[in-house]
């Protein structure tokens, strides 16, 4: 007897359950526009009393007898509910509820059945039924039980509908998704690119500032000569490095240079040829010039290429308030090419360099500069891999 008790109660708290479902839960569902019934239901009684109820709930149906007209309807429409007569001719009802599952999984199945055997319900539940109802049950009975499913397959419906809406959202989002991510993509490159520029700037000013401090101790022009090529070659590497300063009839002659690989019973015939063919072309020339192609250098120079062979050649001029103070000529091996930044560095130095050259100008009074016919012999000498500063005349100037 306990164990009776026990499964009645728990049938009445489901039953009580499904009535929260439709009436408290989704009270909303079942306010909406009426439901779409399909009656698949023989003429008698039961019929007459299920009509009436749909009817009065103000819910459309259409009512059909046998069960092979029911596939061609459930085909070709939508329904919300479905009420089948369990033991229908015609067919089998349940394959007729596994068809309408397929149609359309929202639309429920109700079961009408004469004696409810649980045989009968485990096959239905299988088959995708949602609820079987006796023929006997009360019209409250039966109401309830129809609202309930016509609840349940609202919500679903419209849960379905979220979930379409959901999925167009979805993929909006996943388009701007990506249209944020180039965007942002865009934007680091940019902020690389801004930083890198920002850093070599920095270097720019530190680069700057440093060399400014070392000349500005210098008040003599062969110290002057001797502190800018050695900083200038701590950017460069070690390269063969000439400068050339104009006297006061705008000659130039060589103040000071660097030997690097060059042969030394050369290296003066080599300066000299390089003085007078490439100063008068680079007096009044603002921009920094670089040659990879020893040939095309000298055809620019216009002179041979016996003294220069297979080297890339960087010359500049050093302007102070439009007036050439030096002329600065680099070159090496082009194996061991210079870098691409280097022209920033040069540019940055040889302002500094003819500027700080100006004011010793100032301080010794002259108006023009004035050097030594010929720069002393010797130079700064790499022996092998050593690349220290070795003077043995000293910079000349």
């Amino acid at each position: 007897m306990p164990h009776k008790q026990t499964i009645n109660s728990g049938q009445h708290s489901e039953e009580a359950l499904d009535r929260e479902i439709a009436h408290a839960l989704d009270d909303r569902a079942l306010r909406k526009s009426p439901a779409s019934i399909l009656l698949v239901v023989s003429e008698g009684e039961i019929r007459k009393r299920l009509v009436g109820l749909l009817e009065l709930a103000g819910h459309h149906y259409i009512c059909i007898g046998r069960l092979d007209t029911a596939k061609s309807t459930i085909s070709g429409g939508r329904f919300d509910l479905m009420i089948i007569e369990l033991d229908l001719p015609g067919g089998d009802s349940l394959e007729l509820s596994r068809i309408a599952q397929k149609v359309s999984p929202v639309t429920k199945v109700l079961f009408i059945t004469r004696d409810g055997s649980e045989t009968n319900a485990i096959e239905a539940m299988r088959a995708g039924v949602l609820d079987i109802i006796s023929e006997q049950s009360s019209s409250d009975i039966l109401t309830d039980r129809i609202e309930i499913a016509l609840a349940k397959a609202r919500i679903e419906r419209e849960r379905n509908e979220r979930i379409v809406i959901l999925k167009k959202i979805c993929k909006e989002l996943n388009t701007a998704r990506h249209e944020i991510s180039e965007q942002v993509d865009v934007l680091c490159k940019d902020l690389v690119n801004a930083y890198q520029d920002m850093a070599e700037q920095m270097d720019e000013v530190a680069v700057s500032s440093e060399f400014k401090t070392l000349l500005s101790q210098e008040l003599d022009v062969e110290d002057l000569l001797r502190t800018a090529l050695q900083y200038l070659l701590t950017k460069t590497g070690p390269t063969n490095a000439a400068v050339f300063l104009p006297d006061s009839d705008q000659n130039y002659g060589l103040g000071a240079y660097v030997n690097y690989d060059c042969p030394r019973e050369s290296i003066t015939a080599l300066l000299d040829h390089l003085c007078y063919s490439i100063c008068p072309q680079m007096a009044m020339e603002t921009e920094i010039i670089t040659f990879d192609d020893t040939q095309e250098f000298c055809d620019w120079i216009d002179t041979d290429s016996e003294f220069l062979t297979d080297a890339q050649v960087i010359a500049f001029s050093c302007m102070h308030k439009e007036e050439c103070l030096a002329v600065v000529v680099l070159f090496r091996n082009k194996a061991d090419r210079f870098t691409e930044d280097l022209a920033g560095t040069l540019d940055t130095l040889r302002c500094i360099f003819a500027e700080q050259l100006s004011n010793i100008i100032k301080i010794h009074h002259r108006a023009k500069p004035s050097w030594p016919d010929e720069a002393v012999d010797g130079g700064l000498d790499y022996e092998g891999d050593d690349y220290g500063f070795g003077f043995e005349g000293g910079l000349a100037a």
